[in-house]
């Protein structure tokens, strides 16, 4: 009943006119619904309403814009994972970004799961950081040209960071991503070895008669200022079992991306692909047996991502995926794998039915096929995320 309830206040709050002549301030609501119903061979069959999400923006002045993520994950909790203040009002390309938000590091980092190309978004993302890198600090952006080359970096300062995800299947209740999630080791920083630090360079060029491709770099960094849970290898209810927090660890990872997108000049088909790849250095808390204590350990897993799509009109589409990443088992990298299709039925701009199958090879989850059906449904504007 209160997710019924507040879904219609939602649906009421975006289809409301927010027209406000005597005030410079016109906020946009938008309202995301994103439900998945899976089968998987070994775990049988559910269903699960990932995220409800509302959205606001608005223009503040001619300088400056703003907008805000509220999450309800299962619709049992709240969040505001992004609040940020853009100032894109700069001469020559210039632009600030200060607030919460997802870091623009690799090519699909600040776009949104329900927004990817298979159900439960990336999993070499949420299997080597835990899900989006998020942060709060602030973000430069430049636009430039080199020669007749369209150009773009950007460089964030954080002084809090952390990996910023949901339960990566239906059902599942445990964490998805083990020691792949970090956070910030304190919300005091006064010393920025402690601060987490990115850098992104890429470029768009145009691609045949209608299409960009695009290249990128990018680069995360903290030298000490990460925290993590630990526990040593007794079951819980051992008189000897031991658990904690450690500070001081560090996390290195350098991305690079390649895109491209073109659409017919004659029909509304369309294609695209995008390739992210992530060399990963991250260190982890580790308690050896029956240690009281643990000590730090680093770990250097890669992974690729590559997605293709292509759309035979507004209404059907598809897309292929296939994701290689490396973990740690037994204190020893081994390589996993995820793959498959999907097919996809867009009713309008705000009505999306999804239908995958996939093969799933994980070190934290039960392998074999899953079938999965995604409704996402979109109301009022939507607007966030960066395409560069």
């Amino acid at each position: 009943m209160k997710l019924i309830c507040f879904t219609l206040f939602c649906t009421g709050l975006t289809a409301q006119n927010f027209d406000q002549p005597n005030t410079g301030v016109q906020p946009e609501f938008g309202f995301v619904l994103d439900s998945v119903l899976t089968s998987h061979e070994n775990d049988g069959t559910s269903a699960n309403l990932q995220m409800a999400e509302l959205s606001v923006s608005s223009r503040i002045d001619p300088l400056a814009r703003a907008f805000a993520i509220i999450e309800f994950p299962d619709a049992d909790e709240v969040e505001v994972s992004e609040a940020v203040l853009i100032f894109d009002g700069f001469d020559n390309g210039w632009e600030i970004r200060a607030g919460r938000m997802n870091m623009d590091l690799g090519k699909l980092n600040t776009v949104h799961s329900h927004d990817l190309a298979m159900p439960f978004g990336d999993p070499v993302r949420a299997a080597l950081f835990g899900g989006h890198l998020n942060g709060s600090g602030i973000e430069t952006h430049k636009w430039f040209a080199l020669g007749d080359t369209p150009m773009r970096f950007s460089l964030g300062a954080w002084a809090q960071s952390g990996s910023h995800n949901h339960k990566a299947e239906a059902g599942d209740d445990a964490d998805p991503h083990n020691q792949a999630g970090f956070s910030s080791g304190s919300d005091t920083r006064l010393d920025l070895n402690d601060w987490s630090f990115t850098g992104r360079l890429s470029s768009q060029l145009d691609f045949g008669d209608n299409g960009w491709w695009q290249w990128g770099v990018s680069y995360f960094g903290n030298a000490h200022g990460l925290t993590a849970a630990w526990e040593n290898e007794l079951d819980a209810t051992d008189v000897n079992y031991a658990s904690g927090q450690a500070y001081g660890l560090g996390m290195r990872t350098l991305g690079f991306d390649l895109s491209f997108r073109d659409a017919s000049l004659t029909d509304d088909s369309w294609n695209g692909a995008t390739l992210d790849y992530w060399n990963h250095e991250q260190d982890h808390a580790h308690a050896e047996g029956a240690a009281q204590v643990s000590s730090i350990e680093r770990s250097t897993p890669q992974g690729a991502w590559l997605v293709a799509e292509h759309g035979f009109s507004n209404e059907w589409s598809i897309a292929a995926h296939m994701a290689w990443w490396e973990a740690e088992v037994g204190e020893q990298l081994d390589g996993f794998t995820r793959y498959g299709f999907a097919v996809n039925r867009d009713f309008s701009e705000f009505n999306r039915l999804r239908m995958a199958v996939e093969q799933i090879e994980d070190p934290f989850a039960d392998d074999g096929w899953a079938v999965s059906f995604q409704w996402v449904l979109f109301m009022g504007k939507h607007r966030h995320g960066l395409d560069w």
